[in-house]
Order: structure tokens, then C-alpha cells, then sequence
């Protein structure tokens, strides 16, 4: 098992205390639920989240109390389009989200895949030209784990070396500009990428970096001694 030493804890003032990697019990758990989603096949239309029914439109009042809102806000981050977008997804999280569960612990990722669902959601949906064009997809979510990310010295496997670190946090930084200026200068309607959800990953970092400053550096987490359960 991998060991580092607590940047945090001390063991009786007598030297560093050695720590273990926690399990990503968490994130594989996400990227099972989403994938046996898309195997079973779950509605779209049904999990989607629709921005009208929050916001409302000229004819629509909103938010609407009902179902349709609630597992559409949380449940279109297990809703993929074609295996393309599952897999790219899945990958991601898969490489990313194991190292914020290790550093982070499960609450916390959780906090933050959750926190990146709702505001990558509530960002779309208050960006959108069109409020009936429903919402898929776990990037967002995705999203808010790159902009905790940026917080993060990572103690375990290859993100705790300091070149492969900082060349993710630079690429998620050249990610995080591209959606900004994607959601301020919207594509046309014509255009092959103008379906992605750019404000929805714009949201999903920005609330990373907000929750992920609060949880990471205001309340750091100790780490777990080697051989604790």
C-alpha cells in the first residue's frame, strides 16, 4: 500500500505521521451508476434536466413543484448521449475523481460532485437561449472536481510529482478559459459545438473552486494514519 507523510499531523511531536490513500469507494460508485444508466437505457426525458421547468419561459411559470425538476437537477449526470460521450466522461472522472476522493475523502468529493451537478444545472439553464433544450451529462459535475483540482498537492501516485501536476492544472485552466469565452461568446446555432454545455462547465468549475477553497485549504482534511480502518 502507497504511504505518504501528513502535511497536517504530528504523532506525539515525534516526526511525521505516515498516512494511507483512501479508496475511491465513491467515484467508482458514480461511474458504475452511470454506466449501468446508459445500459438499462433511462429515459432521457425523465432524468434530463429542462431549464424551463426552473426558470420558466414567456408561457411557462417557474420553478415547478414537481418530480420532473428534482430528478432533472440531479439525475442528468447519469444520462449520456451516445457511448462517445459516455466513455470521454467516464474517463475523466475515472482518471480525476479517484485523486480528489484520496486527497479529499468521500464526503467531500461527494460535496463537490453534487455542488458541480446543481450549478452546472442552474448555469445552463440561466444562460440558455432555448429553456425546453434539456440538459445531459456528468461534465459539469466532472467540472467542479477540475476546479478543486486546481487547490490540490496531491500525496499519492503520479499527481503528487510536481510536473505532471502542474501540467493538469495548467490544462484545466486552458479548459476553464475556453468554456468562459464559450459562454460569453455563444456559437451559432449551426455550429457542431454549439450543443455542447459550455456555461454548464463554465458553472461546474466556478463552483469547484469556490467549494473546493473552502473545503481543501479553510478546513483541511488530516490525513489517515497507516493502519487505521
Amino acid at each position: 500500500m502507497a504511504l505518504a507523510l501528513d502535511r497536517q499531523g504530528r504523532s506525539g511531536g515525534t516526526g511525521p505521521v505516515a498516512v494511507a490513500p483512501i479508496p475511491p469507494y465513491a467515484n467508482r460508485t458514480v461511474i458504475l451508476v452511470c454506466v449501468l444508466a446508459f445500459v438499462l437505457r433511462l429515459p432521457p426525458e425523465s432524468f434530463a434536466f429542462v431549464p424551463a421547468y426552473f426558470f420558466g419561459t414567456v408561457e411557462l411559470a417557474g420553478p415547478l413543484p414537481t418530480g420532473a425538476l428534482w430528478r432533472g437537477l440531479f439525475g442528468h449526470v447519469l444520462i449520456h448521449g451516445d457511448l462517445t460521450h459516455l466513455v470521454s466522461n467516464m474517463a475523466v472522472l475515472w482518471l480525476l475523481g479517484d485523486v480528489v476522493e484520496r486527497e479529499a475523502g468521500h464526503l467531500r468529493y461527494l460535496s463537490l460532485f453534487l455542488a458541480g451537478t446543481v450549478a452546472a444545472a442552474l448555469t445552463e439553464g440561466l444562460l440558455a437561449v432555448d429553456r425546453m433544450a434539456p440538459l445531459i451529462g456528468a461534465s459539469g459535475a466532472i467540472c467542479a472536481l477540475m476546479g478543486a483540482f486546481l487547490w490540490m498537492r496531491p500525496r499519492f501516485g503520479l499527481m503528487s510529482r510536481r510536473r505532471p501536476r502542474r501540467l493538469v492544472q495548467g490544462a484545466i485552466l486552458a479548459f476553464a478559459l475556453l468554456n468562459a469565452a464559450m459562454t460569453l461568446v455563444p456559437l451559432k446555432g449551426d455550429s457542431p459545438f454549439a450543443d455542447v454545455g459550455w456555461a454548464a462547465h463554465a458553472g461546474g468549475v466556478a463552483a469547484g473552486l469556490l467549494l473546493g477553497g473552502v473545503l481543501l485549504c479553510l478546513c483541511p482534511r488530516h490525513g489517515r494514519r497507516a493502519g487505521d480502518p
